[in-house]
């Protein structure tokens, strides 16, 4: 009996047990359970805005409510939101079912072409909302981009046909372009290398900010150099430093060495020049034959002889011609055209390749005869990419002429149009001006041309008579250069480009009436003064006035320095003439204007110079007030000497001065009030 009951007990203890660890598994299947379900990784766009869906499934068995889901960026994610809510909420997610978070975001146009993860936390709880659940999981999201970051190159360093000579002011001019797609902002220059005994510039910072660039557009900033007098004829490197940012203020920095040319004092190797240096204007394609070539001018008075030209490359370029090319003798006068084939590898990369052109030669005789060397620098940019896709034309090289443009003077202006496309023509072109404040306007003709067509990778070279308006204050102005065309499909396709052209305003100083005696002594000083007036609408620079001639002077040198626009001066000064007859002289008047270039404006005057007649003796017998009423018989007298006559025409010329600046002087206190 009591076996009976022991196993009826343990029965019952067991039952008890499984109904309670059933229990609790029932329990665990009735909560919610989310995760993020399966799906393809979202693509996106760099600068794209876009709406990303995430599906949230709930595994459980039991409904999932307030599902609260949260989106979290790093600092250095791509990313941005669109809205200030970072949370999305789902009321009620059922049990097996699934449902989407959706989050609206913007893409970064800097962003890089990789997957990126972004993390997710969410929160629910379930039907009663007694139990509050908590899970965090990663999404992943690739970015793909063809907008390349802003790359700024040195394009193009324009100084003229001929070398820079020592001592003199050069205007060196640097094209930068921007090689990327997006724009470059906070751009700012400057150069490396520069001392006291190589280049220094001339009245400007070396520091130059330059305005914003879009992509594949061109900008050019102009320099002042002067090479030292100790510079010996040569090549000389100096250093572009480029600074900028792009939109998301990520900054970048580029170096770029150049070569100018220098003409010094010695004399050695100046017989010799090399002229007309003729390189592809275009991007060299890798695989591709390009040609350079130049003129050797023999510019000495003697012959020279066993002249020679090579090149230096880098390996990437390999030269298919003969590197060394023999020309012998060169004749007084004579020149000599030399052309090399030359062949980008495919080791190359996409960069500008410096060509070093080295000529060697003999000048003089038997044992004085010497060996010298002359060096040049040009250079190629190869792009190693393939150029497909859409046409384009750019503005890849551009000249100004005169180099220095007037307010109120006509200029040309010279475009080289390139269409950049390997592979398609442009057809039916329209190029059109549009400048700054309207300041340029037309010459003789339109601000805008048309062109048929241009082939693939060629360039046409078009030429705008433009004048800028009279009142144009002295800085670089923008032209915007609007660009119309088609494709080979008849597709209407435009482009703009933008370059810079600077205008200083015309000077004007204008000169008085000289106020001289109409006759003076010899030895005798005499006053001569003039008043000068800045009528231009710029300011005279280092503004100075000397006095020239046969002749003695007295404070001869006068500088005013910075002459602003409106103001009045005048100048005196005295002068002794050594020798009868007439005198002739002249005031020159030496400034510069804001570019430093130099102006002379030049007065010129003659006086008669007369020997001073020597003063009758006196007669002891003769009283001369007898007669003459006393009195006025001695101012008689006094009146004939020939010293009281010099001192009469000195005070009445001292007076007239005294006068003249008096009047002067209330003028401006009546403008200055």
């Amino acid at each position: 009996m009591k076996k009976k009951i022991l196993v009826i007990i343990a029965f019952v203890i067991l039952f008890q047990g499984l109904f309670f660890i059933g229990e609790i598994s029932w329990a665990d299947t009735r909560n919610p359970k989310l995760i993020i379900s399966g799906g393809k990784i979202p693509v996106l766009n760099g600068g794209e805005e876009a709406r990303i869906n995430i599906p949230i499934e709930n595994i459980g068995a039991a409904a999932a409510r307030n599902v609260q889901v949260i989106m979290q960026l790093d600092d250095d994610s791509p990313f941005e939101m669109e809205e200030l809510n970072t949370t999305y909420t789902i009321n009620r997610i059922n049990a097996r079912q699934s449902d989407n978070a959706v989050f609206k975001i913007k893409v970064s146009e800097n962003a890089a072409d990789k997957v990126y993860s972004i993390k997710l936390l969410y929160y629910y709880s379930n039907m009663s909302g007694t139990d509050i659940f908590e899970d965090s999981d990663t999404i992943k999201v690739k970015v793909q981009n063809s907008k390349n970051p802003p790359k700024l190159i040195l394009s193009a360093v324009g100084y003229g046909d001929t070398p820079l000579v020592v001592g003199e002011n050069n205007t060196v001019s640097m094209v930068i372009r921007n090689k990327g797609f997006l724009e470059a902002k906070d751009i700012s220059i400057s150069l490396k290398g520069l001392s006291t005994n190589g280049f220094t510039l001339y009245k400007s910072s070396n520091s130059k900010l330059l305005p914003d660039l879009e992509g594949n557009k061109v900008v050019q900033a102009d320099y002042i150099i002067i090479p030292s007098l100790s510079m010996e004829t040569g090549n000389y490197d100096l250093t572009l430093k480029i600074d900028y940012k792009d939109s998301s203020n990520s900054t970048y920095s580029e170096e770029v060495l150049f070569f100018l040319p220098v003409k010094g004092l010695d004399t050695n190797i100046s017989d010799i020049v090399i002229e007309n240096i003729s390189v592809p204007d275009e991007e060299i394609s890798v695989g591709k034959d390009f040609l350079i070539a130049f003129d050797i001018v023999n510019k000495g008075d003697i012959e020279v002889d066993d002249v020679k030209a090579s090149l230096v490359l880098d390996k990437e370029i390999i030269c298919k011609s003969l590197n060394i090319n023999s020309i012998g003798k060169l004749a007084k006068g004579q020149s000599e055209r030399i052309e090399f084939v030359l062949y980008a590898t495919n080791e190359s990369v996409t960069k500008n390749y410096p060509i070093q052109i080295n000529i060697e030669f003999e000048s003089g005789a038997g044992e004085k005869k010497i060996k010298n060397n002359l060096t040049q620098y040009s250079g190629v940019f190869v792009n190693k990419g393939s150029i497909g896709g859409t046409p384009r034309i750019i503005v890849d090289k551009y000249n100004i002429d005169p180099g220095i443009i007037r307010a109120g003077d006509v200029f040309q202006l010279t475009m080289s149009l390139l269409n950049t496309s390997a592979s398609y023509a442009v057809s039916n072109i329209k190029v059109s001006l549009v400048s700054d404040d309207g300041v340029f306007n037309p010459v003789d003709s339109s601000n805008t041309i048309f062109i048929e067509s241009i082939g693939a990778k060629e360039n046409i070279q078009k030429v705008f008579t433009l004048m800028p308006k009279r009142d144009a204050e002295h800085k670089t102005y923008g032209i915007s250069v609007n660009i119309d065309y088609e494709d080979e499909k008849g597709v209407q396709i435009n482009s703009n480009d933008m370059i810079s052209v600077p205008v200083v305003q015309q000077v004007k100083l204008v000169l008085g009436d000289l106020i001289t005696p109409p006759e003076v002594f010899l030895g005798q000083p005499f006053p001569v003064s003039v008043e000068f007036f800045n009528m231009g609408k710029t300011l005279l620079y280092n503004l100075m006035i000397r006095t020239e001639g046969d002749f003695t002077t007295q404070n001869s040198n006068y500088y005013v320095g910075n002459f602003e626009s409106g103001s009045t001066d005048s100048y005196d000064v005295g002068i002794v003439p050594e020798q009868e007859g007439m005198l002739k002289g002249n005031i020159v008047f030496s400034f510069e204007n804001a570019v430093g270039e130099l102006f002379e404006e030049i007065k010129e005057f003659e006086v008669n110079v007369v020997q001073m007649p020597m003063e009758p003796m006196p007669n002891p017998d003769f009283d001369d007030s007898m007669g003459n009423g006393g009195s006025g018989g001695k101012l008689s007298k006094y009146m004939k000497n020939p010293y009281v006559i010099v001192a009469i025409i000195l005070l009445a010329a001292g007076v007239v001065i005294k006068v003249k600046k008096t009047q002067k002087k209330k003028k401006e206190m009546w403008l200055d009030e």
